[in-house]
């Protein structure tokens, strides 16, 4: 079988982000696993393409995200529209320089007489260009992977706006993504999602193809835990997206002054912290900026406190804390897509006095910590295991064709 595997992210050993981490994955599963012929077009930025290492396995066809001089200019030009403009089609979640770039390497593949019998689209932002894709390719059966549905993430913006001018403009595109969306995983001959959650969601919008469900890759990590309490509260993530910022700034302003008289420490680690995080660390806020390895981070914390507004879809630090033996403190956002019961696999917290009273009760009962961490656990290891997905994703594609 041919594969042509199609995504606007590079996969390679140790990516930071949870998109790139579960491509990584299963497109390794499929090249070590099966026999069948894979080959990728990915972008890059350039400092990042020193880490691929996928070309020595697989044929692969890279164009890259030029981040600074006259290439950078040029591609931000380019990309104005798709971007920045409230009527565009897709809601701005994708750019034209991706779709450029992606039909012209696929022109240029057919011209060479390379015809896949499955293409698989990647993320939202490759998936709505699933028309353009079936009509260079007709015979091709279509796989659509969804790491999120971007419908919800916009929404979600919407539902956050500030202001009437933001809130009308957030609508706009919400409208626009959810419809464009929908219409490409209608056109998909197979959808992938990382949890059921978003299988109801995508119910409910009316996709009719057929829709499977995988356990999204998370890292398991041994955490070597001490026998003395632990002094730390963590919350975790790439420090420049708004997903993550906008809580930590919630957790040191609002819940940290309400359990710092118990001597804790809260730690906020992930790359690129924004000034305000900078502004605020202290001998008691610790802002680590990148890392390159989490475990001794997580091995002295008390708990995951994630506060989580903006995003969508499952949380891959909640499934790393809850496999790692760390206890979560979180909301609906957090949780979502993974079947958890609060006080049980974890705890569910609304407001800064619930975040400050469920920290507060892990740092004082033991057992009840130890209880949420063994449940959590059994709940990931029988929920989530991504060898056994590996498994039946090379069974779903064999079917398809």
């Amino acid at each position: 079988m041919k594969i042509l595997w199609i995504s606007p992210f590079l996969p390679y050993d140790n990516v930071s982000h949870a998109g790139g981490k579960i491509l990584t994955h299963y497109i390794n599963s499929i090249i070590e696993n099966t026999d069948h012929d894979v080959r990728y077009v990915g972008f890059a930025k350039p400092s990042e393409y020193k880490h691929f290492s996928l070309d020595k396995k697989i044929k692969c066809y890279i164009d890259f995200y030029h981040d600074h001089g006259l290439k950078k200019l040029v591609r931000n030009a380019y990309d104005l529209y798709s971007l920045k403009c409230p009527f565009d089609r897709n809601g701005n979640t994708t750019t034209s320089y991706l779709k450029l770039c992606i039909l012209r390497r696929l022109k240029s593949l057919k011209k060479e007489g390379y015809a896949p019998d499955v293409i698989i689209l990647h993320w939202t932002q490759t998936i709505v260009f699933v028309n353009e894709v079936k009509k260079l390719f007709p015979s091709a059966k279509i796989v659509g992977i969804e790491e999120d549905v971007s419908a919800q993430a916009c929404l979600r913006k919407y539902e956050n706006a500030k202001g009437s001018m933001h809130k009308v403009i957030t609508k706009m595109r919400y409208d626009r993504i959810k419809q464009s969306e929908c219409k490409a995983l209608n056109k998909c001959d197979l959808v992938i999602l990382n949890n059921e959650k978003d299988r109801k969601m995508l119910k409910d919008f009316g996709i009719s193809s057929s829709v499977k469900v995988w356990s999204p890759y998370y890292d398991r990590i041994t955490v070597k835990r001490d026998a003395e309490p632990k002094k730390n509260i963590l919350f975790y993530g790439d420090m420049s997206r708004p997903e993550n910022y906008r809580p930590a700034l919630w957790l040191i302003d609002e819940v940290f002054p309400l359990i710092e008289d118990i001597g804790l420490k809260l730690v906020i680690l992930g790359g690129h912290p924004t000034k305000e995080l900078l502004d605020r660390a202290s001998d008691k806020v610790i802002i680590t900026g990148f890392v390159e390895d989490i475990e001794p981070y997580l091995s002295s914390s008390l708990c995951l406190a994630a506060p989580l507004v903006l995003g969508a879809g499952i949380k891959i630090k909640v499934l790393t804390c809850m496999a790692a033996g760390i206890p979560v403190c979180t909301n609906d956002v957090g949780i979502e897509g993974i079947p958890a019961d609060t006080g049980k696999h974890y705890i569910y917290c609304k407001d800064k006095n619930e975040y400050a009273d469920a920290i507060k009760k892990l740092y004082e009962d033991n057992r009840f910590a130890e209880d949420i961490v063994a449940n959590a656990r059994k709940l990931i290891d029988e929920k989530f295991d991504y060898y056994k997905s590996s498994e039946d994703f090379a069974k779903w594609l064999q079917d398809l064709v």
